[in-house]
């Protein structure tokens, strides 16, 4: 699959993304942030998921990846073709080649999430989701394991192969004793906080990779997050240097990440009701996380209004008189909501929304 976003000129940024990689908005965020910067110079990106697709006389490709496995097999075949990579997430991988990278900061934003719970409860650490075909994975675990070491705490890792509800039932038999709990992204953590509250009870939680849907769940864990869309733009910038080189060679940055505190004092949520590639984003519960997010991403603040409002059972002509809208404005705004979340109707989307304990009203 390639496509085309033109903005003028003919000059092209080749853009290289791993198919199961596509489409999570983490991607569509590095992309827009890479439109943005491309805009502005009147140049054109064009997308694929083949290497195949790039064409010959190409200096440099942009990948956007998850697996390390595809990571490494992609370099060296763009090698093999005199293109270098310049890669998001990923750095000191194991390869001959050169390549390029810039990477969030995942060892440091973990190592000072897992202070945090330490600090609380100095008591062993789990460790949930990490897939070690994921050199991103492989940077937290250092920082949360160098945080342990200091306490003088044991770490407990469950990985995910590909299971989100395998992952979460291995910990839930096997972790007792582990009082502190590091959800390696936060889709893991927000299916653990609300599918599995009784897991919860009487531990920490921390995560990193904040979505937007994390935002509207009480109480909330701390965790870190990126701002994907100033990445892009900072890809983009590093392409075009690396293009005007008359000598490409190899390039390391890292971006900070944000460290966002829990919502309330207390974040104990107390029980209410190898190198073959993972393909992580195609887990169910993944993809339903990931759904809601895309939707929420998408929302304004009326949407959002809108939308506490539907959960409240009210109807379409109530709402409208509440906030002064035409009927139709508002059918119109809750019927995209429902086709960015995936669902087919307005019942559908309020019980998925419900399902997560997303908290939508604002007072």
């Amino acid at each position: 699959m390639s496509y085309l976003v033109k903005y003028g000129g003919k000059a092209v940024i080749h853009i290289l993304v791993e198919e199961s990689y596509r489409g999570n908005n983490r991607t569509d965020a590095l992309l827009q942030g890479i439109s943005a910067v491309i805009k502005r110079k009147r140049m054109s990106i064009e997308v694929h998921t083949k290497i195949a697709d790039v064409p010959q006389g190409v200096r440099v490709v942009i990948l956007l990846c998850a697996s390390m496995a595809w990571a490494v097999e992609t370099i060296e075949e763009l090698y093999g073709r005199g293109i270098h990579p310049l890669l998001f997430g990923f750095q000191n991988i194991d390869t001959p080649y050169a390549y390029s990278c810039i990477t969030p900061s995942y060892a440091k934003a973990m190592y000072l999430l897992t202070e945090q719970l330490l600090s609380k409860c100095e008591k062993k650490v789990a460790v949930l989701g990490y897939n070690m075909d994921s050199l991103p994975d492989r940077l937290k675990l250092m920082g949360i394991r160098h945080a342990a070491r200091e306490h003088g705490v044991d770490v407990k890792v469950f990985c995910n192969e590909g299971d989100v509800a395998a992952c979460i039932a291995s910990f839930e038999r096997d972790g007792g004793d582990a009082a502190n709990i590091v959800c390696i992204n936060d889709a893991i953590a927000v299916i653990l906080h609300s599918l599995y509250p009784h897991i919860l009870c009487n531990r920490q939680m921390c995560s990193c990779s904040g979505m937007k849907t994390s935002e509207f769940i009480r109480p909330r864990w701390p965790t870190s997050t990126t701002n994907f869309f100033t990445a892009g733009k900072y890809l983009a910038e590093l392409f075009l240097f690396l293009d005007k080189c008359d000598v490409i060679n190899s390039t390391t940055m890292t971006i900070d990440m944000e460290i966002l505190p829990e919502a309330a004092d207390k974040i104990v949520v107390h029980e209410r009701a190898n190198r073959e590639s993972v393909d992580f984003y195609r887990d169910v519960l993944v993809q339903e996380v990931e759904s809601v997010d895309h939707m929420l991403t998408q929302c304004d603040a009326l949407d959002l209004m809108l939308l506490a409002d539907v959960m409240d059972g009210m109807g379409y002509e109530r709402i409208a008189e509440k906030y002064y809208l035409a009927p139709n404005t508002v059918k119109y705004r809750i019927s995209a909501m429902v086709k960015n979340a995936g669902v087919n109707s307005r019942k559908a989307l309020t019980t998925l929304l419900k399902r997560y304990g997303l908290c939508l009203h604002t007072d």
